[in-house]
């Protein structure tokens, strides 16, 4: 069965080289890509036109199916259900694990991108305000720092709203390293989390690893953490580079990334980096030894013409004329 020609997903543009800075649509992005269905993807939409308010969401014709939960049912009925290739226990297994990294992670996102007040008014408000429509962009933003207040005082039970000495972020720092460290044991040396085939969990972990781990944020304690599971750093990297190979997006060329980002450049591409770097080196390193031949050349030359000054016309030339007589 093929999908309904003229079926379009509309989510956020991406930024560090994800294809979406947003968990929600960089998952609904992962159900195309991983079940390879044909559909086309709009990263310029206005979210107040989802019919919710937000992205990502699902046009077919005049239909909206806003949300992720409802783009997933569409597709598992159009005939690309992403646990299709799961046996019926592993399908089990993947929920059950789904639940799981919820409760320990999706309180520690929307702290620390939407909740952390410094977080929240240097990077994230930006990123979202950048790809809002004029003027929906100056307030719109403040949406999700709305719903984080309602996410954490449920999930981790203090209000993001109150005093920063009344934030129990460590609480939730502690939550999301274990929850990394548990995924890193069950990835172990595996491509997938079920061995050989993608499923629903292997999109719900890059979605949140990710941006996590790609995010520039002044204050985003699990960043280093995920960058010690080195077989987590490689899950993320192998997804941005193979499946979003075409559609990662960051607004900085060559710029530094988080550590270990860089280990998803090719090899071709570190060689020109590095070939680059010799031919800067070597550039310098010469113009150092001409700056210097030159100064050396000068005070040997000024030495000379003042213990001969008798043998010229008397004339004192100044250091233009000099250089016009060399000329």
């Amino acid at each position: 069965m093929e999908m309904t020609l003229g079926a379009t997903l509309h989510v956020y543009k991406g930024e560090w080289g994800l294809p979406s800075i947003d968990f929600e649509c960089l998952r609904a992005l992962c159900l195309l890509r991983f079940t390879r269905c044909p559909m086309d993807v709009q990263t310029s939409s206005n979210p107040l036109r989802s019919g919710a308010g937000k992205l990502p969401y699902l046009q077919i014709g005049n239909q909206k199916y806003p949300g992720y939960r409802q783009i997933k049912r569409v597709l598992d009925l159009e005939g690309y259900p992403i646990d299709a290739h799961l046996s019926t226990k592993q399908k089990h297994l993947s929920s059950a694990y789904a639940n799981w990294v919820f409760t320990n992670l999706h309180a520690y996102y929307h702290y620390f991108l939407y909740g952390e007040p410094h977080n929240f008014d240097s990077t994230t408000r930006g990123l979202y305000a950048k790809r809002t429509p004029f003027p929906f962009n100056f307030y719109y933003p403040s949406s999700y720092q709305r719903e984080a207040c309602d996410v954490v005082q449920v999930m981790a039970g203090f209000d993001v709203n109150d005093k920063m000495d009344k934030h129990e972020g460590d609480y939730l720092v502690v939550n999301a390293k274990k929850c990394v460290n548990l995924l890193s044991r069950k990835l172990g040396r595996k491509v997938w989390f079920f061995g050989d085939t993608y499923s629903e969990f292997d999109a719900i972990v890059y979605s949140y690893l990710a941006i996590i781990f790609k995010i520039t944020l002044p204050n985003n304690p699990l960043q280093n953490h995920i960058k010690g599971c080195q077989n987590l750093v490689n899950f993320i990297n192998r997804i941005t580079k193979d499946i979003f190979r075409d559609e990662g997006y960051s607004s900085t060329k060559l710029t530094k990334t988080p550590s270990g980002a860089g280990e998803s450049l090719t090899q071709s591409e570190h060689k020109f980096l590095e070939s680059e770097f010799n031919t800067k080196v070597i550039a310098g390193v010469g113009a150092v030894l001409a700056m210097g031949a030159f100064a050396a050349w000068r005070g040997i030359y000024n030495q000379l013409t003042a213990r001969s000054s008798t043998d010229y016309d008397g004339i004192d030339y100044d250091d233009d004329d000099l250089e016009e007589g060399l000329d």
